[in-house]
């Protein structure tokens, strides 16, 4: 299976490293407001041995190595690349939307990931509008709890209006729990996996420092991105 794509570098995805981002195509979930739909589907043009080769090029300049999608935890030779990467030196950042808690566990026990982005999509009860998908949420919770004092780690959420509201934050908090870190991403319109969520409005800063109070109750540090 090919992998999605490569963007050579970042400042912006791994936390503290200057990083490359692989993207793994493939995904379980079918996020109405997704802007990658082309990865969801699982379209992929680049082999594994291609991103591997320019790893292995910019080892020593490059610190971390960013694998998201798609979903990565679906890709068959997660595991194998994430050997492939470790063994060139690299810290790895994975982004996931924790419904593979098991996997995740197996990661984490095998030490082939040092920081993980969960993508938490709404509130429980909104989960299958979210997530465009039926799912059971207590499989995000699982992969939340795995990760406490395990390796540091974020949580994360787009703010999509009408999919994830004030009291859909504050019921987040509550089903998960403390975190040390919580992102909240802009909604980007545009080309999104449900055209119609193209059209879509974000919300304004307003909206974003309302939340951020909430989540301040919850989290260590509250990071506000995309504004």
């Amino acid at each position: 299976m090919k992998l999605g794509g490569l963007i050579p570098f970042t400042l912006a995805d791994y936390p503290g490293r200057p990083a490359a981002v692989i993207f793994t195509a493939g995904c379980n979930l079918r996020c109405p407001f997704c802007h990658n739909p082309e990865l969801v589907v699982g379209k992929g043009s680049l082999e594994p041995e291609e991103a591997l080769e320019f790893l292995a090029g910019r080892a020593g300049k490059l610190q971390g190595v960013c694998i998201t999608g798609g979903e990565p935890t679906l890709y068959p030779g997660l595991v194998k690349l994430l050997v492939e990467i470790k063994e060139l030196g690299y810290r790895i950042k994975l982004d996931t939307n924790g419904t593979s808690p098991k996997l995740l566990a197996s990661l984490l026990q095998d030490g082939l990931v040092d920081y993980v982005a969960l993508d938490v999509k709404s509130a429980p009860h909104k989960y299958p509008l979210a997530a465009g998908a039926a799912l059971n949420p207590a499989l995000v919770a699982e992969s939340a709890a795995l990760l406490k004092g395990a390796v540091p780690y974020e949580l994360r959420t787009t703010a999509v209006p009408n999919l994830v509201e004030l009291s859909d934050i504050e019921a987040i908090c509550r089903w998960i729990g403390p975190v040390p870190r919580y992102a909240l991403q802009q909604f980007r319109p545009g080309k999104t996996l449900d055209p119609q969520f193209g059209l879509v409005e974000p919300y304004n800063p307003d909206w974003f420092t309302d939340a951020a109070e909430i989540l301040k109750e919850w989290a260590e540090e509250v990071a506000i991105r995309g504004l």
